[in-house]
């Protein structure tokens, strides 16, 4: 089962060597992005299944967060690794203050 985290949070699980995934389409990339993503949109994301980490958590995250959580739902049926999704999306990240994210 996904769980949606915070920024915190967000920082705390990249830290740990999560793998961070954008499910946007690519034309929403143009509003920016997080650093060092991976890019699978929700439109062809049942594709993505073998690429999906086996060793390490991963967290998706799109425009406001509805999205993600779908992707994140459906990729915790295919790793037994911890799968988040961030609260808020991108727009969420924006209105925050920005934690530094390494």
């Amino acid at each position: 089962m996904a769980k949606e985290i915070d920024l915190k949070q967000l920082v705390d699980i990249l830290k740990k060597g999560a793998e961070l995934v954008d499910v946007r389409e690519l034309e929403e990339l143009k509003e920016g992005a997080l650093d060092n993503i991976k890019h699978w949109p929700l439109s062809s994301f049942g594709l993505r299944e073998g690429d999906i980490s086996k060793t390490r958590p991963t967290i998706f995250y799109c425009r406001s967060g509805l999205r993600s959580l779908k992707a994140a739902e459906i990729a915790s049926l295919w790793t037994q690794q911890d799968v988040y999704s961030l609260r808020g999306g991108y727009l969420g990240y924006l209105s925050e203050t920005k934690p530094e994210l390494e």
